[in-house]
């Protein structure tokens, strides 16, 4: 797991569980598109899910290594270009798009335990995504004690 991919769904989360429900009921799935983005990602961009969705936990976070998928928040009142207030249309990619490139998607147990180098020379901590006993998704630190060479 790279750093990258960890902290991408930090901040994702953290930004979901900071925002109240009841005010910002949907999030916008925004991509970075480039030459570097999967068919998968590409679909998904500009999707907007509502929190209640059965896939929001999975696609609130990143598909693949390498993905850079943001969540922004949309709020309860917020309303288009055309001045239209912005619903859900979220649509479930397709089950090819998802196994060529979503692999963190279908093999969820396989990287629930995300970890990161925090220091070159070793883990100082290891990054889990736990979920509490209220049902929400929390990021657990395990904190590493380093093992220190007595000198002889």
């Amino acid at each position: 797991m790279t750093a990258t991919v960890l902290l991408q769904q930090l901040e994702n989360i953290g930004r979901v569980d900071a925002l109240p429900e009841a005010e910002f009921p949907m999030f916008e799935i925004i991509e970075a598109l480039d030459d570097a983005s999967c068919e998968l990602c590409i679909e998904m961009d500009g999707m907007i899910i509502d929190r209640t969705h059965p896939d929001f936990d999975e696609v609130q976070n990143p598909a693949h290594i390498n993905c850079r998928r943001n969540v922004a928040a949309v709020g309860r009142d917020e309303v288009g270009p055309d001045d239209k207030p912005l619903e859900p249309d979220y649509e479930r990619p397709s089950q090819d798009l998802i196994e060529k490139h979503g692999h963190f998607m279908i093999d969820k147990e396989k990287y629930r335990p995300l970890r990161i180098l925090a220091q070159p020379e070793g883990r100082d901590f290891v990054a889990r995504v736990v979920v509490d006993e209220e049902g929400k998704r929390r990021v657990r630190l395990d904190w590493r004690i380093p093992e220190y060479v007595l000198p002889h």
